[in-house]
């Protein structure tokens, strides 16, 4: 009985740590996805000006506790696991999508 009382603890707590995990790793997914697509955002909002386009990247890196070299770094990842990526460009067109329809159109 006993025995069966740490077994069921020991599981216990492997599930926990185990799903503490999972919601880590979906939070980062989705930090990068987020990151991903404001950096293409960017891109293209300010393709005629590099050096204002390099200090809003910085900013959206900044604000997300991201370097540039993690960027790359989860990127490489990514990019080996072709699934995966798919998966990634389909959230990121996702995240594209719901912020062109939040964008306020300009007044003249």
């Amino acid at each position: 009985m006993r025995a069966f009382k740490g077994v069921y603890i020991f599981v216990l707590l492997s599930v926990f740590f185990i799903s503490c995990h999972t919601e880590r790793e979906k939070d980062k997914n989705k930090k990068f996805v987020r990151v991903y697509a404001e950096i293409l955002f960017l891109t293209e909002k300010f393709k005629n000006d590099s050096l204002q386009l390099r200090m809003k990247i910085d900013s959206v890196l900044t604000a997300n506790k991201m370097t540039l070299q993690m960027f790359d770094s989860i990127a490489n990842a990514y990019s080996k696991e072709p699934q995966r990526w798919v998966q990634f460009f389909e959230e990121v067109k996702k995240y594209l999508e719901e912020k062109s329809l939040n964008v306020k159109p300009e007044k003249h």
